[in-house]
C-alpha cells in the first residue's frame, strides 16, 4: 500500500511513498531532531550555568547555526529551525513553513498531538517538527518584564537588531524543526 504524501502549496500529490518509507523518513526524522535538540540544549545549560542568560545568548548567537551545520554534515541531511517569528533572519520560515508552524498551532488549540510531517518536494523529503516552548525557553523567548529581564531584553536587540522572537507563554509552536533528505541519495533512511 502506498501513502499520498501532499504539498501545502499544491494540494495534490507530488509522488508516492510507501508505509515502509514513509516510517524511515519518519523516525530517521525524530532521531535526527532529537539529538539536534540535545546537542543544542546541552550547550546551552552548560551556558546557563556558567554564566546566566547572558552567556546562553552569547553562545546560542555564535554557535546555534553551526551545531546544526556540523550534525548537517555529520548525518549527510540538511537541519535547520525555522520560524515566522525567527530571531536570526537566517532561520526565517518560508510560505510552507508559516502555513505548518498555523496548522501545528491550530492542533494545539483542538487539544491535538502535534505529530511530524513529511511533504515530498521534487527529489527531497522535508521532515517537520515542531518547536514547543518549554519553561528554560522563556528565559529568552518570554515576555520582558515576566520571564525576560530588562538588561536581558537589551542583550537580545543587541545581538538580533530584528528579534520577532518573544512573548512567547509556555507550549507554543515557537517554529519548527526541518529535516532535507535527498530521495536519491544511497544513503537514506533504511
Amino acid at each position: 500500500m502506498a501513502i499520498a504524501v501532499w504539498s501545502c502549496t499544491t494540494h495534490k500529490p507530488e509522488t508516492q511513498m510507501t508505509e515502509t518509507e514513509h516510517a524511515r523518513y519518519r523516525q530517521a526524522g525524530d532521531t535526527l531532531t532529537q539529538i539536534a535538540f540535545d546537542a543544542i540544549r546541552k550547550q546551552l545549560l552548560m551556558k546557563l550555568q556558567e554564566g546566566g542568560v547572558p552567556a546562553a545568548l552569547t553562545y546560542c548567537q555564535a554557535h546555534a547555526l553551526p551545531i546544526t551545520d556540523s550534525l548537517s554534515q555529520r548525518y549527510g541531511v540538511n537541519i535547520k529551525r525555522v520560524s515566522n517569528k525567527n530571531r536570526n533572519p537566517l532561520n526565517k520560515a518560508n510560505k510552507l513553513e508559516s502555513f505548518l508552524i498555523r496548522g501545528y498551532e491550530n492542533d494545539l488549540h483542538e487539544k491535538k498531538n502535534p505529530e511530524p510531517r513529511l511533504v515530498l518536494k521534487n527529489d527531497t523529503v522535508l521532515y517537520y517538527k515542531p518547536i514547543l516552548t518549554q519553561a528554560l525557553c522563556l528565559q529568552c523567548h518570554g515576555t520582558v518584564g515576566q520571564q525576560i529581564t530588562e538588561e536581558h531584553a537589551a542583550l537580545i536587540q543587541k545581538l538580533y537588531p530584528y528579534d520577532k522572537a518573544i512573548n512567547y507563554q509556555l507550549n507554543q509552536v515557537r517554529g519548527l524543526w526541518q529535516i532535507s533528505f535527498l530521495q536519491s541519495r544511497s544513503d537514506q533512511p533504511r
